[in-house]
């Protein structure tokens, strides 16, 4: 259930042609107060001249989320869930809030720098076959976070990560993610999917993809909403020369490493939707010998530089070495989403 905060009814289509703003920018929000300030304030500062509206859909947040956006920043429309309902249902409501020419799904944990919203937002207007956009995603520290951007999960895409084919030569071998070397250029790139962390999308897109599918509580909703936009005749690109910070698991890193592990559920899903149980299970086989590489290499980071990031990262990859085996085996609950769990 949720309670709508001062936000009048949805007008009629006629009427809201009429009222358009240039950005709908929906931020989905889970006990993310810590971030919430720096957030909003990077977000209006970043507005410039362009009109612009902000959703903060709040998933039933136990800290003081509510309070707060409540009273440093009344100019935010709040839906407040009584419950979690996850990402993609949780931008569903407020894309059907939003008058945008384009919605900018954002994560509360980011921070944009003063030019991000001009730069992305005068890239769409230039290439109208662009659907989707995304930019570089950064730490505190500058550096690239792999899960930006990146292509879609197949046999070939795993392997490629799992070995580190993809990093090793770039321009050769696509993976999973992105590569970093690829970012240093700054033009913009084709991609499969950007992530849903900061994500910029074209009404138009989105009225012929359709929305997020609600079967993904969390993870690979942005992967899977891309292939339908790609599917509908548009583009998708990273926009590396656009850098936005991202404190990455900024809600979902309170419950541990083992939620970490619900990516892996959530490419399951997506998986077992495109190929057969055999296929699957040998990606996910393939997947689990790069998670065990990545898991040995921070427990030897940690070995000899004695920081907890290190060990923090080292059960990230061994909950997600964990799950792959067990969904090798045995498929993720919940089954394989389907056209009936993407709303209108």
């Amino acid at each position: 259930m949720a309670a709508v905060d001062t936000h009048p009814a949805l007008p009629p289509r006629a009427e809201r042609a009429q009222t358009t703003v240039d950005l709908s920018v929906i931020i989905v929000n889970w006990n993310a107060a810590a971030y919430l300030p720096a957030a909003l304030d990077s977000l209006f500062a970043a507005q410039g001249d362009w009109t612009m509206e902000v959703v903060l859909v709040d998933n039933a947040s136990t800290d003081d989320s509510l309070a707060l956006v409540r009273a440093r920043y009344p100019q935010v429309t709040i839906i407040a869930n009584e419950v979690n309902r996850g990402f993609a249902a949780g931008n569903n409501q407020g894309i059907r809030q939003a008058r945008g020419r384009y919605i900018l799904l954002l994560n509360p944990d980011t921070e944009l720098p003063p030019n991000a919203l001009a730069e992305m937002l005068a890239f769409m207007d230039a290439h109208p076959q662009v659907g989707v956009a995304g930019p570089r995603l950064q730490g505190a520290k500058g550096k690239v976070q792999g899960g930006a951007a990146g292509y879609d999960p197949s046999l070939t895409t795993i392997f490629n990560f799992a070995t580190f084919l993809y990093r090793l030569f770039p321009r050769r071998f696509k993976g999973l993610w992105l590569p970093r070397s690829l970012y240093e250029s700054g033009d913009p790139i084709p991609v499969d999917w950007v992530s849903g962390a900061c994500m910029l999308i074209r009404r138009e897109a989105l009225d012929a993809a359709g929305l997020m599918n609600e079967r993904y509580f969390m993870y690979s909703e942005d992967v899977e909403l891309c292939r339908r936009v790609r599917g509908a005749g548009y583009g998708v690109m990273c926009l590396p020369g656009v850098h936005v910070t991202h404190h990455i698991g900024g809600s979902a890193r309170q419950l541990g490493p083992e939620f970490y592990a619900h990516n892996i559920d959530s490419l399951d899903l997506d998986l077992r939707t495109r190929y057969p149980g055999l296929q699957v299970a040998l990606m996910h086989l393939i997947a689990a010998l790069g998670y065990l590489l990545r898991m040995l290499f921070y427990q030897t980071q940690y070995w000899r530089h004695r920081h907890h990031i290190f060990l923090e990262l080292r059960d990230l990859w061994a909950a997600c070495l964990k799950t792959s085996l067990v969904r090798a085996v045995k498929p993720a609950p919940g089954g394989a989403p389907d056209e009936a769990a993407i709303p209108n």
